[in-house]
């Protein structure tokens, strides 16, 4: 009998393990998150065909694993982010460019809470606010109803 590997082995040699991503797989999602590759590119340097690529971000681990990553680049991103938005108010020659950068900076802590990025994360339910037609419209802090669905 041969000790030399099948020629099934030597094609598995650099794929992924099921439920894992790993081999070629991982060097072509790491290029297009990391490097800003089009899948193409990604797929030509990780030795794998564009399609095999596709259709690996079509199975469900594999686009978390990407989302997940991608989420990772947003975040280290941030701090790069609000220095750019500095340095524009700070420096542009087109006052409506410094105006924006100013509402965008003073804008990121809102998108960041509707986003759910800070502070306590978003749970789904359902707000119902009852507002009598007699008296004027003002602003009154909501009231929270609890309720359990044991009872």
């Amino acid at each position: 009998m041969s000790t030399e590997p099948s020629r099934r082995a030597i094609a598995a040699r650099n794929r992924s393990s099921p439920g894992k991503v790993s081999g070629k797989l991982l060097v072509a999602l790491n290029c297009m998150v990391w490097e800003g590759l089009t899948r193409k590119q990604a797929a030509e340097r990780a030795e794998m065909s564009e399609h095999g690529l596709w259709a690996a971000l079509r199975r469900p681990h594999v686009r978390q694993w990407y989302l997940r990553e991608i989420d990772v680049l947003r975040t280290s991103e941030r701090a790069r982010n609000i220095h750019a938005l500095v340095d524009v108010r700070d420096t542009a020659d087109n006052s409506m460019a410094r105006v924006s950068a100013a509402k965008a900076l003073e804008a990121l802590d809102d998108t960041e809470a509707a986003r759910g990025g800070y502070g306590p994360p978003l749970q789904p339910g359902l707000v119902i606010q009852i507002v009598s037609g007699d008296a004027p419209p003002k602003v009154i802090a909501p009231k929270v109803i609890e309720h359990d669905p044991d009872e």
